[in-house]
């Protein structure tokens, strides 16, 4: 019996339960019009039950996100190794937080670098004693492509490149060690090997950069002044009688030797290079001789003798040029290696 009337009871509750009981000025309208208060409370009592169902419903959201949201626990693992890290990365990945001690870090406490340079930068060929045995006095006597005029500098620019490469390097190392990394968490193999090869790589592509501006400013330098070889490479200087004349020297088609000036290219037109040589001619060559190559004459109009050839070297306009069209097989020789002891006796005392 109790029951049955606790239950009535709670229904007439719940059916009667109002929120918004009314003050005696809610039964008008906006007007001053009196509403039937019967009406009025029947919508108050709409309004309370629309407004506990959705606080329920508030309540149960609110109770399911609760429910879903994982508990948090912090803890704190010191002596992390590789082993440990790849380990707790594989098992809660996601929910690990690696702070760093020290968000920056030099590249040089965990980055070795190795360098290697051409083989010959390290060798005697770069050496002075093994330079100064090509010196000749009277160098440029001889004609264009033979490699006696330009033997001894090319050599010397050969180390002159190798010294300026290995300076250029040793900057670039030096930027790489005051370099560093900058994060705040601990980062992965994969990642932090992607950032040094990414930083490696523009330090190369700017090392690179230095040295082919260096050349090209050379270059630059000495055609737009249109400077003369001392070696008479790319022009000739004739003195007569009461006049001195500089013409350029001109390579010409092998295949058209009839016809030398209709098909020769000038040395200010563009960089021309032509297999290093020995001709066996004398000095007292023509001036015709020395201005356009590699095709010569003789007296008997014959192409000069070539006695010997320099594997990997090349005569030109200029010696820089030349240095660096030869890939210097000859060095990598011995039969040719003789052939240069025996064309240039200064070699012997090296």
């Amino acid at each position: 019996m109790r029951i049955r009337n606790f239950i009535s009871w709670f229904h007439d509750y719940v059916h009667n339960y109002n929120l918004f009981i009314p003050d005696e000025d809610h039964y008008e309208d906006d007007n001053d019009q009196p509403i039937d208060p019967a009406i009025r409370v029947k919508q108050q009592k709409h309004s309370t039950w629309l407004y506990v169902f959705l606080f329920i419903i508030s309540l149960y959201v609110l109770f399911f996100i609760a429910l879903l949201s994982p508990t948090s626990r912090i803890i704190t693992i010191s002596n992390l190794t590789p082993l440990l890290y790849d380990q707790l990365h594989h098992e809660h990945d996601g929910t690990l937080s690696y702070p760093c001690s020290s968000i920056t870090i030099p590249y040089s406490t965990f980055v070795t670098n190795m360098v290697s340079f051409h083989p010959v930068c390290s060798s005697g060929f770069v050496s002075r004693e093994w330079i100064e045995g090509f010196y000749l006095p009277v160098a440029n006597a001889y004609l264009l492509d033979d490699f006696r005029t330009t033997a001894f500098s090319q050599f010397e620019l050969l180390a002159a490149l190798c010294s300026v490469s290995n300076d250029i390097v040793s900057k670039a190392l030096l930027d790489i060690q005051n370099k560093q990394i900058v994060t705040v968490e601990l980062l992965e193999e994969e990642d932090i090997q992607l950032q040094v090869e990414a930083m490696v790589e523009l330090v190369l592509a700017t090392a690179h950069a230095q040295v082919t501006s260096l050349l090209q400013h050379v270059q630059m330098m000495y055609r737009s002044n249109t400077l003369v070889s001392a070696f008479g490479t790319n022009a000739v200087v004739q003195i007569g009688s009461g006049s001195v004349s500089i013409s350029s020297t001109y390579q010409v088609n092998p295949n058209n030797t009839y016809s030398l000036g209709s098909s020769a290219l000038s040395c200010t037109e563009k960089i021309m290079v032509s297999p290093a040589v020995f001709y066996a001619q004398p000095l007292d060559t023509n001036v015709i001789d020395h201005t356009y190559w590699p095709v010569y004459y003789d007296v008997n109009n014959v192409n000069s003798l070539i006695s010997a050839s320099v594997d990997g070297f090349f005569g030109g306009c200029f010696p820089l040029d030349v240095v660096l069209a030869s890939t210097l097989d000859c060095l990598y020789n011995v039969q040719c290696l003789e052939i240069l002891f025996n064309y240039f006796p200064a070699l012997n005392q090296v």
